[in-house]
């Protein structure tokens, strides 16, 4: 699957939502071949317009992987709203929340499913 279908653009009840599947990345190329295209995807929307889904699920994390998210979370930081993380399990939400600390974020969620975090954005 490449880049740009890993990133499904939607609206709804009135909300850009953008879903980010990363599932099953496993190197490091693969997160930043992503996140430049990602970032076209996202600077298209007015600031603090977006709401957002982060799908990590069986993705390989190491600390290169940390920095290339913190930096992408913090380049997205003035278009998101509120964003959720789906996917993740006890390693890979500490290395989230570190993530989160790097790019002083605070408007994340973790939620199980897509389903639950479009319901839970919203309500947002």
């Amino acid at each position: 699957m490449n880049t740009k279908q890993r990133i499904e653009e939607f609206t709804r009840d009135g909300k850009n939502i953008i879903y980010y599947d990363l599932s099953d990345f496993k190197t490091n190329d693969e997160f930043l071949e992503f996140t430049k295209t990602a970032k076209d995807s996202i600077t298209k929307y007015a600031e603090h317009s977006l709401f957002t889904i982060a799908n990590i699920r069986d993705v390989k994390f190491d600390s290169e992987t940390k920095n290339i998210m913190a930096d992408w979370m913090e380049y997205n930081k003035p278009y998101v709203k509120f964003g959720t993380v789906i996917g993740f399990d006890g390693i890979k939400k500490i290395m989230v929340n570190a993530i989160l600390k790097l790019s002083r974020r605070k408007n994340i969620a973790f939620i199980s499913t897509k389903e639950q975090a479009i319901e839970f954005l919203l309500k947002q």
